[in-house]
């Protein structure tokens, strides 16, 4: 009984501190940048675009295929800062509930749903010409 008391005392000191982390996270902003610096994206803790900034050396010495491309990467990198501190924050709370295999759990399952969701990642759903999905055989496919 004292175990099970101890456990949910860490619990209830663990989400405390994972509300305070979160609305601290949550006000936060990240940027990526491009072209050497000269585009800068910021996005908010979710990733939604807050400010884009071009230098004018960027937006001379770049045509626009190219600067749509610099957009684009100093966009995803702003959204990928915000990604890995969200991810960072949840394995620290996970932790300081006592519970370090969910983080390690939680690790394993971004890792099996980035690769599905890449281009040519293992299982993807393929789609016909009809867009719908193939329908089953009922016979296993070889791996």
């Amino acid at each position: 009984m004292r175990e099970l008391r101890a456990r949910m005392e860490r619990l209830s000191a663990a989400a405390a501190w994972m509300d305070e982390v979160a609305a601290e996270w949550s006000t936060r902003e990240y940027a990526g940048s491009a072209d050497g610096g000269r585009i800068t994206a910021t996005v908010d803790a979710v990733g939604t675009l807050r400010a884009l900034d071009i230098h004018p050396l960027g937006m001379r010495r770049l045509d626009s295929r190219a600067l749509a491309e610099a957009v684009l990467t100093a966009v995803r990198r702003a959204e990928a800062a915000a990604e890995a501190a969200k991810e960072e924050m949840l394995r620290g709370g996970l932790e300081a509930a006592g519970l370090p295999h969910m983080a390690a759990l939680l690790g394993d399952a971004r890792r099996a749903f980035d690769e599905r969701a890449s281009p040519g990642g293992a299982g993807r759903l393929q789609v016909s010409p009809t867009g719908r999905a193939p329908r089953s055989t009922g016979r296993a496919r070889p791996a």
